[in-house]
């Protein structure tokens, strides 16, 4: 069994946004990446920031994920596109740092047994 490669980004990225920690804010949100809401005032319950607040994780993780691959896709407003590397995307999702990047490919590396990825990994690779 393979896990799935955006699942995995998903997990990495949600990492460094303290996922796991009943204190943070994705956890009290139920948002695993802080995605923002862009719909309509009042479509979607949002905190203060912006920032989508989710009813359960499950919801959280599914609107997550779908946001994950419209931005690898290049189907998002953020601009990205399937050539954009790793990178650029950890940018848009906030995590700008050398070591936050370096931690969300050490991340990776274990949870996809590959040695093949790095910062400068080709968007596409998340959809093969």
């Amino acid at each position: 069994m393979s896990v799935s490669r955006i699942e995995a980004l998903h997990d990495a990225i949600s990492s460094t946004k303290g996922w796991n920690n009943p204190d943070s804010q994705a956890y009290q949100l139920r948002n695993p990446l802080l995605v923002k809401s862009f719909s309509k005032p009042g479509k979607n319950e949002i905190a203060e920031d912006g920032t989508r607040i989710f009813t359960t994780s499950l919801a959280g993780l599914r609107a997550c994920l779908f946001d994950l691959d419209l931005k690898i896709r290049g189907k998002s407003r953020a601009g990205i596109k399937e050539t954009d590397l790793l990178e650029n995307l950890l940018r848009v999702f906030g995590v700008t740092e050398i070591g936050g990047q370096q931690a969300v490919v050490k991340y990776l590396k274990r949870a996809l047994k590959t040695g093949e990825i790095s910062p400068k990994t080709p968007l596409k690779w998340f959809l093969e």
